[in-house]
């Protein structure tokens, strides 16, 4: 009897507790967790290791889910793209190794279904720029190894200057099929800096390049986007996105940018001196970022060989996870990250392959 009393009146504190939180905001159900036979913790996130874990790649990496949806993999040190359907099997390959180029570093993909590949390219025996792909599935059927691969820019083409020192480093697409690239290099002082963001347009041909402006190309402020190492547009937005840094000395190395209509500035969604968790993390060398539907990021840091996942407000998630090694729920130095329908894809570049982990936050 006395127990449940005791059930009937969290009862009924919970309901009171929910009418006091007004209208405007959600009651924190992960405050109040059960403990009993009935294991209930709605803030958790378990990952479950899927198998068979994909082994037949030379370090890769990136993973990119697809809107078809199908899975693509930058097999780098194997000089090509691969092309699986969901449950691994191999659908094809293309070779995109050439004159002077080699290792496919990034994919992204427009809404015309056109996989964009960033690749390195050696013009000397010092020098080694990035060449950017692109590689039309539509017209050859959608299997990639009928597809021929077009070059569209290198990072030694100028946007005021020309470098032989510069890189780029990251891509991801806008709604409009416009894409971003981050650009890095050593020389950073006066016109048209290495350092730099990049919004492209055109298919065939480079319309127009627009040089992101009000950013730092050097130091570890909030607005630097020194040694950059991946961009990702956030979800279905004509403007925001975010950015990671592999720098070497400590500094916001996760960046979140709002472009504010009325200043016609971007603006860091997370400021610092705040008490969010994504900007009080001291990451390693975060390489690539991913969203789900509910706007949550993962992010792999191959530093720290692990993966992290924060809320759409910045807060760190239980289901971040990782340490080096080649076990369950272990990695070395992971480069690319995806996610599709609850499961998450990373690049285990120092491992040689691609694991993938089931989201489940049922409720029991």
């Amino acid at each position: 009897m006395r127990n449940n009393l005791f059930k009937w009146v969290f009862v009924l504190f919970v309901i009171i507790m929910f009418f006091l939180s007004g209208c405007d905001e959600k009651l924190d159900l992960s405050l109040f967790p059960i403990s009993n036979n009935q294991t209930i913790n709605i803030s958790d996130t378990v990952y479950v290791q899927q198998y068979p874990v994909w082994t037949q790649f030379n370090a890769p990496e990136d993973v990119l889910v697809g809107w078809e949806p199908l899975i693509y993999v930058a097999d780098t040190k194997n000089n090509r793209i691969v092309q699986l359907d969901l449950a691994g099997g191999e659908i094809g390959t293309l070779d995109i190794s050439g004159v002077n180029v080699n290792y496919p570093r990034r994919i992204a993909q427009d809404y015309n279904f056109d996989l964009l590949v960033l690749c390195d390219s050696a013009i000397s025996s010092v020098d080694t720029v990035t060449v950017l792909y692109r590689i039309k599935l539509v017209e050859v059927g959608g299997i990639i190894t009928n597809a021929k691969k077009k070059r569209i820019m290198s990072s030694l083409d100028g946007t005021v200057l020309s470098s032989s020192k510069r890189k780029f480093t990251g891509i991801s697409v806008f709604p409009d099929n416009s894409y971003i690239i981050t650009r890095t290099g050593p020389d950073n002082s006066g016109i048209d800096p290495d350092n730099a963001l990049l919004r492209v347009k055109g298919r065939d041909t480079i319309q127009n390049i627009y040089v992101y402006s009000g950013f730092q190309t050097t130091g570890g402020g909030i607005y630097s986007i020194e040694k950059t190492s991946s961009v990702k547009v956030v979800r279905n937005s004509q403007t925001d996105f975010i950015i990671t840094r592999s720098t070497l000395e400590y500094g916001f190395k996760v960046e979140w940018f709002i472009y504010d209509d009325v200043n016609g500035t971007y603006e860091p969604k997370f400021l610092p001196g705040s008490y969010i968790d994504l900007i009080k993390k001291q990451f390693g060398s975060p390489m690539s970022v991913a969203m789900d539907n509910y706007m949550n990021i993962f992010i792999v840091d191959a530093a720290k060989d692990s993966l992290y996942k924060y809320s759409s407000s910045g807060k760190l998630q239980n289901g971040s996870f990782g340490g080096r090694g080649s076990g369950e729920n272990q990695l070395n130095s992971p480069k690319g990250v995806a996610f599709f329908n609850k499961v998450l894809y990373i690049a285990d570049t120092g491992n040689n392959r691609i694991v993938r982990y089931k989201l489940s936050t049922d409720i029991n």
